[in-house]
């Protein structure tokens, strides 16, 4: 083997090397240094490592302010603080021992958990901070909850406890991929797409978008880590001693960043496209199509008004007529909310012999109901069926079933591309029935009659008023429901906003009892804080309106399926009151929406409907639709069913599609950054001081040096920092044989010119080191084992360390 001559100088990444070897993080001390006094080596001194911590924390809480208007309130920040804080903690202290160094994100990790357990685990963790088995269970479930909220609401969400879990742990795994991209990995630039990370919610989930404080904090923040990357860190490893010259790149960097800061600070307040238009500032993701959503958490005040006429679903039912599809219950009022309580742990999987909690007795007589639901445009948790299903056939997923209050919810599923059977039975309601039935609520959970200690006057006073005196429940229910649906009361989805009353809280309630006007969030939070107040149990349902008649028929069982369909603006919300022994009954105080139950009709009303019911259209009427038959059922059924696969496969090939991707991902950034860097040794570059000091030059020599270093990490070789070039290179040579070695000494001695030479006034192109590094890299890849050869084209190992 032909014996490479040493070169002294500077290592290959141009980091200082100081007397003791240390700079750079390189191990190994110099000739005659001491040797380390503990077992981790000498920890360096200085405050380089704690300044990257504490920029990266300023960037990541920065960036977090545009948060603002995903939540109610800020409540989470504080806590997001220790989280963040924590989670930069400990591999800033790692990364005071070299030997520690590679560690680091390992550190970030666990600090993370760490930091979670201490702010919100502290009771299922070991002394206090120590995450347990215990603790893994409980933050699946606050997560499980995080998630329900998400999937069932408007922005602002709520400041519940589960999203402030969910903030805090999506900002502390953001600062731990920063400190890992930008530190261990050496690639401060790409910290970017965590500062995105955390943009993005508020920008595509709220109408305020990110907002000025907020994207002022991400673009300081990520200033901020490119200057302290730049001159603590340029190469991954921290400085010991700095920079020994300013080259002004940092300060024109920073004055451009600013700039930039300032004009998008200003841009989106002078410019109508970013707050209207097509695709204003804010927009939300899914507002229609396959993505449609509900907002069972009662801000519906925006939902209303942006459902389109698109079709969210259609059923076919045995009934004489259209009827209401319920998703979720809101039971739990705290005053400035309505939201459904929390699921209990014990609930079984499965949809099949459902039975209510405090249904209706034995002896009362019951209707059968058969309804057909196929999903055309709708992705919810929550899944739409009539009041009392006893099951659910050929669904999809994983379903749980809760009795209390009668809905069915998805465990990691969703509505989408679900075509399903709903059999349910209801009492045979009458106004007899109903009068002879008491209000007592004592076999219900109190959370259905609870209300906050600061209830209105007025809305106490109007309770009383109108039903306080009425001689039964049912009357006290008939007297709440016709008053908000006489003439005083007029249905508008924009005056309340307009007048600053959206929502369903205790402030809106009022307002809107004064203003008379509103929407059905309005008329059902009132009639059921009403009904609490007058001693009736009440929850809130939201879910579809009946719809509209269709012409298409079907046949189940033997029985004829007549067809309707629910479009976003059949959204909707209405209460449902309790009475002994007959369980939950809806009711309508909404004017001029859905339909009132002949149960809750004046005896002497000659429209008892009083809304759009049953109309059929042009064609479509009972007696002139043909007979239906097994064939079209079964013909319904196979479409459904074909559609349901075909989702499951798009949804399958997608998941194929992303892993194959991610396995990948790592080969083409190596294919990319091999052809830009042989592409500019082929087109040249500048020379002088920043060529000389080798690791920020552009030149072909550093250019093609790198990518041989590169190539040969790749294929196994150990690159030491530490090493001179030319020990480097018989590194190399020893992987290569004598057949290239001439291309690798043309590469080093390039290189070893350029960096212990006379700086070059210039720099043209060096098609020959080009050639001869692609030389290089083809026999060591030749010479490779298979398994070397696999793990260089799959896993390249030059990603991880620059060049």
């Amino acid at each position: 083997m032909t014996r490479m001559l040493p070169a002294q100088g500077r290592p290959p990444h141009g980091n200082d090397a100081g007397p003791a070897g240390s700079a750079g993080g390189a191990s190994g001390p110099a000739s005659g240094a001491p040797k380390s006094r503990g077992i981790f080596a000498d920890p360096r001194t200085g405050p380089p490592r704690w300044v990257l911590a504490l920029a990266i924390f300023g960037a990541v809480m920065g960036a977090s302010l545009g948060l603002g208007g995903v939540l109610e309130d800020f409540g989470w920040w504080p806590r997001a603080a220790v989280v963040v804080a924590g989670t930069l903690l400990l591999p800033a202290v790692l990364r005071r021992y070299p030997a520690l160094d590679p560690y680091a994100p390992l550190g970030a990790l666990a600090g993370w958990f760490i930091s979670l357990t201490f702010v919100f685990f502290p009771t299922t963790s070991l002394l206090g901070f120590i995450p347990t088995a215990g603790t893994f269970r409980a933050a699946l479930e606050m997560a499980s909850d995080a998630s329900t909220l998400i999937m069932s609401s408007n922005t602002p969400v709520s400041s519940e406890v589960p999203m402030f879990f969910l903030f805090c742990a999506g900002l502390g795994f953001v600062a731990l991929l920063i400190d890992t991209v930008a530190i261990t990995v050496a690639m401060p630039a790409a910290s970017s797409l965590g500062l995105l990370l955390v943009m993005l919610p508020p920008a595509l989930t709220t109408s305020t978008g990110i907002g000025t404080l907020g994207f002022i904090g991400a673009g300081a923040g990520f200033l901020l880590i490119l200057g302290c990357c730049r001159w603590y860190a340029p190469d991954g490893k921290v400085r010991a001693t700095g920079v020994r010259f300013s080259t002004g790149t940092l300060s024109r960097a920073a004055a451009l960043g600013a700039a930039v800061v300032l004009v998008m600070a200003i841009v989106p307040a002078a410019i109508p496209g970013f707050t209207e238009g097509s695709f204003p500032q804010g927009s939300r993701l899914d507002k229609s199509g396959a993505g449609a959503r509900l907002d069972p958490m009662i801000s519906l005040g925006d939902d209303l008004r942006s459902q389109s006429n698109q079709v969210n679903l259609t059923y076919l039912s045995n009934t004489d007529g259209p009827q209401y599809l319920r998703l979720s219950t809101l039971e739990n009022f705290t005053g400035k909310s309505w939201q459904p309580s929390e699921s209990p742990s014990s609930l079984q999987l499965g949809t099949s012999d459902l039975a209510p909690a405090a249904g209706p007795a034995p002896a009362v007589a019951r209707t059968q109901k058969l309804t057909m639901v196929t999903i055309d445009a709708l992705s919810s948790e929550w899944l739409p069926a009539p009041l009392s299903p006893t099951s659910v056939e050929n669904l999809t997923g994983r379903w749980r079933w809760n009795p209390s209050t009668q809905t069915i919810k998805g465990q990691f599923t969703s509505t989408a591309n679900q075509a399903y059977v709903v059999r349910s039975e209801m009492p045979v309601l009458s106004p007899t029935t109903l009068a002879a039935a008491s209000g007592n609520a004592a076999g219900v959970d109190p959370v259905f009659t609870a209300l906050p200690a600061d209830v209105p006057a007025l809305v106490k006073d109007t309770a009383q008023e109108i039903a306080g005196a009425a001689p039964n429940a049912f009357a006290k229910a008939i007297a709440i429901q016709d008053y908000l649906r006489s003439s005083e009361f007029n249905y508008n989805l924009n005056t309340p906003a307009a007048e600053g009353y959206d929502g369903s809280g205790m402030a809106v309630l009022e307002s809107f009892l004064t203003e008379k006007s509103g929407y059905c969030v309005h008329f059902s939070a009132a009639m059921a804080v009403m009904a609490r107040e007058v001693g009736l149990a009440s929850r809130i349902v939201v879910g579809y309106a009946p719809g509209t008649r269709t012409t298409e028929i079907g046949e189940l069982d033997g029985q004829p399926l007549r067809g309707y369909q629910a479009s976003g603006k059949d959204a909707h919300a209405w209460p449902e009151i309790y009475f002994e022994g007959l369980g939950w009954v809806p009711f309508e105080p909404t004017p001029s929406r859905g339909f009132i139950p002949d149960y809750a009709q004046e005896e002497t009303s000659a429209n008892p409907t009083a809304g759009p019911i049953d109309a059929p259209i042009d064609g479509a009427t009972a007696s002139a639709a043909p007979t239906a038959t097994a064939t079209t059922a079964a013909a319904a059924a196979g479409g459904s069913a074909a559609a349901t696969v075909s989702g499951s496969w798009l949804r399958t090939t997608g998941v194929i599609a992303l892993v194959l991707l991610v396995l990948t991902s790592p080969a083409l950034a190596r294919i990319y950054v091999r052809r830009r860097r042989l592409a500019r040794v082929r087109s040249g570059g500048p020379a002088g001081v920043g060529a000389k000091d080798g690791a920020t030059g552009r030149v072909p020599e550093v250019l093609a040096w790198r990518e041989l270093l590169a190539s040969a990490a790749d294929h196994g070789c150990n690159i030491d920092p530490a090493l001179t070039p030319a020990l480097q290179a018989e590194r190399i040579a020893e992987l290569l044989g004598p057949s290239a070695q001439p291309g690798l000494a043309l590469v080093l001695h390039a290189y070893e010119q350029l960096a212990f030479g006379p700086p070059a006034a210039s720099s043209t192109g060096r098609d020959d080191l080009a050639d001869a590094v692609e030389a290089v890299a083809a026999r060591l890849h030749s010479r490779a084992t298979p398994g070397t050869r696999l793990r260089a084209t799959l896993v390249p190992a030059s990603l991880l360390t620059r060049y």
